[in-house]
């Protein structure tokens, strides 16, 4: 059982850090910088597409394109959680003042969400919001929020992130450093991009079952797999990912 007077210090630990406002801010602006960004580039190729061009226009594609950089992001703002403390020493006061090491691995991962899913539903809204409104405004074709499409982005979109953030959590656990934290799940996260030019079987891994990529493909509406399947991939990943975080964080020195 985890008491508030733990969240609490999480909180106070984490809200005196600049670097995690200041992370946060920027997913927020950064999101809808890309939102305006993707519609605006999107609407100019739609005034020059042909005919079919214009018949395959996706606008919800085009605007929500930037949500592949602002994971990365995300990640970053999960690894803080984990890894500032250990940028500044406190990490061994912290397991000597809450005692049970489990819990404060459970406190920092919820720490983790209540930040994470607010920062996330309002990145996505935002950018989603700006890159509609450039289409329309440009008179291309765009999507309403109220469209069963732009629904399950907008309401699923900020579960994957937050998910994305937790696996940044594990990461800042394993690696007691900010620097590699982030290095690696940046890494990990862009993988997918070599999906086009990987050999066989690893193209069908990269483009199909990576956990960030089967969770976005859920989310859109693309995906080979069930979108319950491909949603548990990153779920399942996520958790083993915190078992071991935990595992480690218990079974070693801070």
């Amino acid at each position: 059982m985890i008491d508030a007077g733990v969240l609490r210090a999480e909180w106070t630990k984490f809200s005196s850090i600049r670097a995690t406002l200041v992370l946060s801010v920027a997913t927020f602006t950064v999101a809808g910088l890309f939102g305006w960004l993707f519609g605006n580039a999107a609407a100019n190729e739609y005034a020059t597409a042909t005919p079919q061009e214009r018949l395959d226009f996706q606008p919800l594609d085009q605007g929500m394109r930037g949500m592949f950089i602002v994971q990365l992001l995300i990640a970053a703002l999960g690894a803080l959680v984990a890894s500032s403390e250990y940028g500044s020493g406190t990490m061994r006061a912290s397991v000597a003042a809450v005692g049970r090491r489990g819990r404060l691995v459970a406190a920092k991962a919820i720490m983790t969400v209540l930040t994470a899913l607010p920062v996330s539903v309002a990145a996505i809204w935002l950018m989603f919001t700006a890159g509609q409104i450039t289409l329309a405004t440009h008179g291309a074709p765009s999507v309403m929020p109220g469209a069963p499409e732009a629904l399950r982005i907008l309401l699923l979109g900020p579960l994957v992130f937050t998910l994305l953030a937790l696996f940044g959590l594990t990461l800042g656990l394993l690696l007691r450093g900010t620097a590699a934290a982030v290095n690696i799940s940046t890494a990990f996260l862009l993988i997918p991009i070599l999906a086009s030019s990987a050999p066989g079987i690893l193209r069908d891994i990269l483009s199909t079952y990576w956990p960030n990529t089967a969770a976005f493909q859920a989310v859109s509406g693309t995906s080979e797999l069930p979108p319950v399947l491909a949603f548990g991939v990153l779920i399942a990943f996520v958790a083993v990912m915190l078992v071991g975080a935990f595992v480690q964080f218990k079974n070693r020195d801070t």
